[in-house]
């Protein structure tokens, strides 16, 4: 156990190795704030350790650089834990340049792991993230354990919490073991949450963004989860973008430039009237532009969902209401992907009544 400061906080460091009897191939770390709070719950870090690929040459010294990894602890996860006085647990789950196991998809749940160029080097070793949601629900389940012996009373579920593709991942998890999760805190997600449906509108929704293909999805326990999710009215950031043509155009000083996004991502052409350039194939059907969701994800999303990410979040709140969901739901205008940590007042007011209605057991909104 390691005390020291954590971004201005005085913090306990407690590092757990993997346990394979247990249910985890992979470490993880337990930041215990000094001041806890009277009912703490644990955080659970839905991470993104940086691509360590260029650095290593052998798995575990992949893992050791994400043990030592804590970059990625954005602010929500920081006010939730270090500022409301709970225990946060980071997995220490290493991605390579092109996997991204903390997206928690569709290979993920197969088991199906198509490495490229480089990270080949790493092929021998890829059973090591075999059942990797399982593998989480081990880490949890474990740390409950951890902290209660150590006379830190945690509730029996955890908040998840994740920014970006982290928010990806933590609602993700939430169709995998709704059981464990006692509210998912979710921000930026591209306009693409989870759903509890096989299909809409004729499209199908597999999992991650929908329940098909999940032998044992519980919507019993589902429905017990209490939803945080936001996004920036001026975010950009679509991972779930489909096929287009990037733009060009010249600057005031008539350089050459391509247009992007917040996030320096490739974004498409936006007309007059607010109607992206995004192409169809012959058939009709979208495209996927990144790799993160598959060909017919994205035209399931986008056609479905619509295009424009603020518009998905609000079609997904509503989807969320009609199966008699609880959640919290807010579009910041005026703040991008980049931006929505410049409005920590008023997002971590809202995440704070959030907090309390959990506590009190009772839905304020």
């Amino acid at each position: 156990m390691e005390e020291r400061m954590f971004r201005g906080f005085s913090v306990k460091f407690i590092d757990i190795p993997a346990n394979k009897e247990k249910g985890f191939n992979f470490p993880y770390k337990i930041i215990i704030p000094k001041e806890i709070n009277d009912n703490p719950t644990v955080i659970y870090a839905g991470n993104l350790p940086w691509d360590f690929t260029g650095e290593c040459s052998t798995m575990d010294e992949l893992i050791e650089k994400s043990v030592n990894d804590l970059g990625s602890i954005d602010p929500m996860m920081g006010h939730l834990s270090l500022e409301l006085g709970n225990p946060m647990v980071v997995p220490c789950v290493p991605r390579l340049h092109n996997f991204r196991p903390n997206f928690l998809g569709l290979d993920c749940l197969k088991n199906e792991f198509t490495l490229k160029d480089n990270d080949k080097r790493f092929e021998s070793d890829m059973d090591i993230y075999n059942n990797l949601g399982d593998q989480h629900n081990a880490m949890i389940i474990d740390a409950i354990d951890y902290l209660r012996n150590n006379s830190i009373n945690v509730d029996d579920k955890v908040i998840v919490c994740g920014y970006s593709e982290g928010a990806k991942f933590v609602s993700h998890l939430s169709l995998l073991h709704p059981e464990v999760i006692k509210a998912v805190v979710a921000g930026g997600t591209g306009g693409v949450m989870s759903m509890p449906l096989e299909e809409l509108d004729g499209y199908e929704f597999t999992y991650p963004t929908g329940i098909k293909g999940l032998d044992n999805f519980n919507f019993d326990e589902f429905k017990k989860i209490s939803f945080f999710y936001y996004m920036g009215g001026k975010d950009k950031a679509d991972s779930a973008m489909p096929n287009f043509d990037a733009y060009h155009y010249k600057d005031k000083d008539g350089n050459d430039c391509v247009l992007r996004d917040e996030c320096g991502n490739l974004t498409p052409f936006v007309d007059e009237n607010g109607k992206q350039a995004l192409k169809l194939d012959e058939n009709g059907n979208y495209t996927a532009k990144w790799s993160l969701y598959s060909d017919s994800e994205v035209n399931s999303i986008n056609k479905v969902l619509g295009t424009v990410i603020q518009d998905r979040f609000r079609k997904q709140v509503e989807i969320y209401n009609s199966f008699g969901l609880k959640g919290f739901y807010k579009i910041y205008e005026g703040y991008d992907h980049r931006t929505i940590f410049d409005n920590k007042e008023e997002l971590f007011k809202d995440v704070d009544n959030f907090i309390i209605s959990l506590w009190y057991n009772l839905f304020i909104w």
